[in-house]
């Protein structure tokens, strides 16, 4: 029995069950290890949920926009540019065209996703908040960027966790 039976996608069912049945597996093992350990496993939880959220919204934006290219609200391709000023240590003053960028739809990242969802009225704003904040967790996982020491997982942010790939959803679902 699939957890994502409104999925018209199978082989994005399969891999949704797959990461589902992963995230149980190590929900039962989580707590007992040490608390490094077990930090270690919630950590692994959080990705694992985090992209099952960000597989849900991109499918159901796919099926509301029923196009390939997606134009983005703060890119531009610029081309025909022509230096009208330059401002030492300050650079140039410039003119030209500009046109929105397009980009494949899937290649987007997961922030552009929850604001596309957002613009389109999958998910409200408020609620990507929420999407975002587990993004930001799921992000913790590039630990060359952390500007501090990466912290413990705890069963709190996985209920949270939790709590918003639930709603995500029941939310695409519909």
């Amino acid at each position: 029995m699939s957890h994502f039976p409104f999925i018209d996608d199978e082989a994005l069912k399969n891999n949704l069950g797959t990461a589902f049945r992963h995230i149980i597996e190590l929900v039962a093992i989580a707590d007992e290890y040490d608390k490094t350990l077990s930090s270690s496993f919630r950590k692994t939880i959080i990705i694992y949920t985090a992209s099952i959220i960000e597989a849900l919204l991109l499918w159901k934006l796919k099926k509301k926009i029923k196009s390939r290219k997606v134009e983005l609200s703060d890119e531009w391709k610029y081309y025909n540019i022509k230096i009208l000023h330059r401002i030492d240590d300050l650079g140039e003053v410039i003119g030209g065209n500009r046109k929105k960028e397009k980009k494949d739809i899937n290649k987007l990242d997961f922030i552009r996703v929850v604001d596309l969802c957002v613009k389109h009225r999958i998910i409200t704003e408020r609620f990507s908040k929420k999407v975002h904040q587990v993004r930001e967790l799921r992000n913790r996982l590039h630990i060359g960027g952390l500007a501090e020491i990466d912290k413990e997982y705890t069963k709190k942010d996985l209920n949270f966790v939790f709590g918003v790939a639930k709603k995500v959803k029941r939310t695409v679902s519909k």
